[in-house]
Formats: C-alpha cells, structure tokens, sequence
C-alpha cells in the first residue's frame, strides 16, 4: 500500500487513541512516522538479505517496534506525555495497521521471516484507492468549517476507511460465489483481485476453467468486458519498484 493510506491510517489511530493533553509535540509526525517504518527499515535490511514485506513485517517485530517507538515518544515527546504502556499500545495499533493493509493486499506478507516461509494475501484493495482519498480530502474539508475535536476528526476518518475496506471484503466474498457458479464448481481454488478505480468490479480466474482473468461486476454478476475497465486516471505508481515487485506496494 501506498505511504498516503498509510501514514493518513496511522495519524488517525494516534489522534483517535491519545488525549489532546497526553499527545507528545508534534504528535502527527509520531504517528505518521511508525506508520510507515516497517517499509524504510526494510530498505536498510535488504542490505543484509532480507525479502520484500519479511523481518520489518514480521509479526515478532511488531510489538519490538512498538516499543522503540513508544520509549522514544516518552523520552523526547516533551511533558504531561501519556504513559509508556499507552504509547506501547497506540504505536502496536498504529503499526498494525501498516500490516493489516500490506495484507489486505495481492502482494503477501510474511508472518515471521525468517524463520518460517508462512506468509498470506487476502487481495482486497489495490495499491492505492481514490476512493479513500477522495472521502478523507472531503473530511478535511469539513473540518476545516466545521472545526470538529481532533478526536471525532480520527474516529470519522477510521469509519471511512472501515466502510471502503468493508465493500472491498463484501466484494471479493461475491466475486468468488459468482466465479463458483460460473464455472459449476466447487473444487477449483479461485483467485480474485481488485480493481483501482471501479471497486464493484473485480478480477477473477480459477486453475482450470478460468485461466484468464475475467472481470465480474459484484453488484450484478454479470461478466464485464475489458475495455469497460477504467484502466488508469493518472499514472500507476512504480517509486518502490527498488524492491522488486514491480510497484504493487
């Protein structure tokens, strides 16, 4: 996923889960910053071997960066900071949210490398959603007029992308019981992933009888043809492409 869903997730996290009084100074930057420290770690770590989405993803370093996180925030993050074991748990769930949308991708993410090779993909969103963008720039633009506490500003923002996350889920369920009926079978494993700009369409293809990916509209179940597929409205992003996998986040 793309450091904008990212850091965005992350700051409000932070600002849902902390006091105004009991933030650190600068507290967005806290936030944002552990938001997105699993992917510049790993930029230093696949110096030394590591794979794409491996140790700084893993579920053992998790509650580790956390902690970092969360003694240095009570270090340097000024007085009346909330307590250590506050901290500890809004950077675990600040951090976890970084993974939870790693995961949510098509691109897996390994549970504890390297010491096991068990890694997932739930394939639900894209590498970056404009959806979600939209309806977050459309939240800040309401703030601005309407100047709502910071807390109900991050609850507000965390219930938008609990909604999109929520279609995107519902939507590969139906995917995958539209391509079982399409192909009148219930043994075939079927892969789905999503689309970019029209999330009620999604990609499907099984083993055998659906080699190709083919488009399906969840809401109708009807097959969509390829050139109804909004493509692109603006470049595909490729600035990770340093780690292989060809910017799919």
């Amino acid at each position: 996923m793309e450091w904008i869903t990212h850091t965005a997730t992350g700051f409000f996290i932070g600002q849902a889960m902390v006091k105004p009084e009991e933030r650190p100074r600068r507290a967005g930057i806290w936030w944002m910053a552990a938001s997105v420290c699993p992917d510049w770690l790993e930029v230093l770590t696949t110096w030394f071997g590591d794979i794409h989405r491996g140790v700084t993803h893993s579920l053992y370093m998790w509650p580790i960066l956390a902690l970092i996180w969360a003694a240095a925030a009570r270090r340097w993050g000024g007085q009346g900071v909330a307590s250590l074991q506050k901290l500890w748990l809004t950077f675990f769930a600040v951090i976890g949210s970084h993974l939870l949308l790693d995961i949510m991708m098509s691109y897996r993410l390994y549970f504890a490398w390297p010491f096991s090779n068990a890694n997932g993909a739930w394939g639900i969103m894209p590498f970056y959603d404009l959806y979600i963008f939209v309806a977050w720039l459309l939240l800040l633009a309401i703030n601005r007029w309407r100047k709502w506490p910071s807390v109900m500003t991050a609850k507000v923002g965390l219930a938008i992308f609990l909604v999109m996350f929520s279609l995107r889920a519902m939507g590969k369920v139906r995917t995958k019981d539209l391509a079982e009926n399409m192909i009148a079978s219930t043994t075939e494993q079927i892969e789905t992933r999503p689309t970019y700009y029209q999330p009620w369409i999604l990609y499907a293809r099984s083993s055998r009888t659906l080699p190709d990916w083919t488009p399906i509209n969840a809401i109708t179940g009807d097959r969509v043809s390829p050139d109804q597929i909004i493509s692109r409205w603006f470049p595909p992003i490729r600035w990770r492409s340093f780690f292989h996998h060809g910017g799919r986040g």
